[in-house]
């Protein structure tokens, strides 16, 4: 949050590069509140988009090296934890079986062979000449090699067996989750739609649990410790923003960042200069009534309240007198500038904001204090729109 309002700092700085101190000449120039609280587009906000999915999700492999006998569930089925899902081939493993006990005789004929080759060549060396010794020496020496190179392979086939025995045991494939199967990926086909672009493995049935609902979300690197595991989150409706749910983020994944930006529901800043990375992260929630697999939402960090901020919640420099007689210089409707009184909530310390229960909301337009101003100036008002695309990328260093 701390970088949040580093931000903001360097959307005042911005201003000045602009056009001087907030209050110079006979202008005064102004900041959309909007902007300035994080409830626009610059990348600055600490609204996030998020979407409800599936609480968890199972992808069960199949090993390509086995035939599958029967698959007992279908698309759509409903599945608790430890029903049958599919079972291999048994007779397809026995013959692979078969094959690897014969392998593993034929290297045991070998070194029997071998052995009875080396007993008769030194049978022979000993009665030979003393210029054919050397003969006899390279024959023996040469079935020594393919004794123990037979017994190297039998070793192989030793353990290959041991885990074909082993997998002969577990032919059935069960649940491990309760949920819906939402996928039966066809043998030879590519992976299901639902399967992580990440796995390594072959999946062939997707269950997921759609009766444990979660929130997924994700950050850009720029935020990057705007959000932390363990934190308080209020879920906004899109539709209704007085609709919310309570919940935690249980899981911030740093190892892999999105690469697929089909999902629209998603904030992302870029610009001609930056590209940012984002992470996902998801959100446990208290209660799920009223939610949607697929609902859009919004996600706010929780101020302590389990409802997110009631008013907006503004950087404390921008606000001038003491808590009962605070006010900000805003534009009024004639474009003048004026001291507004307005009504303090809570502070934040960890941003250095105040909660602004009334006297201002997002429409509004108010100014960096500064010893220069005075009431009936001229405005010039200054928000998202106005920046170019070196100015935007100033303001989102931080």
């Amino acid at each position: 949050m701390k970088r949040i309002t580093a931000a903001l700092c360097l959307c005042a700085l911005a201003l000045g590069m602009l056009g001087g101190c907030a209050g110079s000449g006979e202008t005064a120039y102004v900041e959309s509140v909007s902007l300035i609280t994080g409830t626009g587009s610059v990348g600055l906000a600490d609204r996030y988009a998020g979407k409800v999915v599936a609480g968890q999700t199972e992808e069960v492999e199949r090993d390509t090296d086995k035939t599958i006998l029967e698959t007992y569930v279908e698309e759509g089925d409903t599945v608790e934890a430890g029903d049958l899902l599919f079972s291999y081939d048994m007779e397809a493993m026995q013959l692979s079986l078969d094959k690897l006990y014969l392998e593993k005789e034929s290297y045991e004929n070998t070194i029997t062979a071998a052995e009875n080759e080396i007993t008769e060549l030194e049978t022979q060396q000993a009665k030979a000449s003393s210029s054919d010794q050397l003969s006899y020496t390279l024959q023996i020496s040469s079935k020594e090699a393919d004794i123990r190179e037979a017994e190297y392979n039998i070793a192989l086939k030793e353990r290959e067996i041991a885990a074909m025995e082993a997998d002969m045991e577990n032919t059935d494939v069960t649940a491990s989750i309760s949920g819906r199967v939402m996928s039966i990926t066809e043998e030879g086909s590519s992976d299901s739609y639902y399967s992580d672009s990440t796995s390594t493995g072959a999946t062939y049935i997707t269950i997921m649990d759609v009766t444990t609902l979660r929130v997924e979300g994700n950050i850009d690197e720029m935020n990057a410790y705007a959000l932390t595991e363990g934190m308080a989150v209020t879920i906004r409706s899109r539709v209704d923003e007085s609709q919310t749910w309570s919940g935690t983020i249980t899981y911030i994944d740093w190892e892999n960042p999105v690469t697929n930006d089909n999902d629209s529901y998603y904030y992302v800043y870029s610009d001609d200069m930056t590209t940012t990375s984002k992470y996902p992260f998801y959100i446990e929630l208290e209660d799920t009534e009223g939610l949607l697999l697929g609902q859009h939402v919004y996600i706010e960090p929780d101020t302590g309240d389990g409802e997110g901020s009631t008013g907006l919640m503004l950087p404390s420099y921008y606000i001038t007198g003491g808590a009962d007689n605070a006010y900000v210089w805003a534009a009024n409707d004639k474009d003048k500038l004026e001291k507004r009184s307005v009504t303090l909530g809570s502070y934040d310390a960890d941003t250095d904001c105040y909660e602004i229960l009334s006297g201002l909301d997002t429409s509004d337009y108010i100014a960096f204090p500064d010893d220069s101003l005075s009431e009936g100036m001229a405005v010039e008002k200054y928000d998202e729109d106005s920046f170019s695309d070196e100015e935007e990328a100033v303001v989102s260093v931080g």
